[in-house]
């Protein structure tokens, strides 16, 4: 008998974080900047005024993007960072510097809301989206926690998913019906659209 999607998930969860973990710290850095390098050439994001972006956990071996951050602000793009609330739902803030983040107890940095805008979901122009794996049918495997897909769900902006070369599944990633799929995935040597 086979494996549920759930346990599919799992399995594979394990797999492609257990691949990104095995990533040396130079190759972490310079992968990632070939990331966001390609990142910033795309269409999307030259014709995009407020992007949404994760803030990488650098303990996860995440692909970096606090530089792109710094970089899109520099650039004079609005950036929107993501805050976990109960529930496992997102809220959304604006931000104008890196130091107005404080990581919570997850280690993850997220802004400090008595000091920031909220942002409307409907002004996101583009979303950048972290995740543990990715597939040519532009799927996205993530934590399982569900955060993404909820708020995913209701947005019209076009949807990244930043990951390695290692994270790309050779096959179709198992999918929910709630699992939201992606406009466009990007590693540091392929964009698939």
């Amino acid at each position: 008998m086979g494996l549920t999607v759930e346990e599919e998930k799992k399995r594979l969860r394990k797999r492609f974080v257990s691949a990104r973990n095995g990533l040396s710290s130079n190759e972490l850095f310079f992968k990632s900047r070939l990331i966001s390098s390609r990142f910033i050439n795309t269409k999307a994001y030259l014709n995009a005024d407020v992007i949404h972006c994760y803030v990488s956990i650098n303990r996860q071996n995440e692909v970096a993007t606090r530089n792109l951050i710094e970089h899109m602000l520099g650039q004079g793009k609005k950036v929107v960072v993501p805050k976990i609330e109960g529930q496992a739902r997102l809220s959304h803030f604006y931000i104008e510097g890196l130091e107005e983040l404080t990581e919570n107890s997850w280690g993850v940095a997220e802004p400090t809301e008595k000091d920031q805008s909220p942002a409307e979901i409907e002004n996101l122009d583009l979303i950048i989206v972290p995740m543990v794996s990715g597939d040519r049918f532009k799927n996205r495997l993530g934590y399982g926690k569900g955060f993404y897909d909820r708020f995913l769900e209701g947005v019209n902006a076009t949807k990244v998913g930043f990951l390695f070369d290692a994270q790309l599944y050779e096959n179709k990633l198992p999918t929910d019906n709630f699992d939201v799929q992606l406009d466009m995935l990007i590693t540091e040597s392929k964009i698939v659209t």
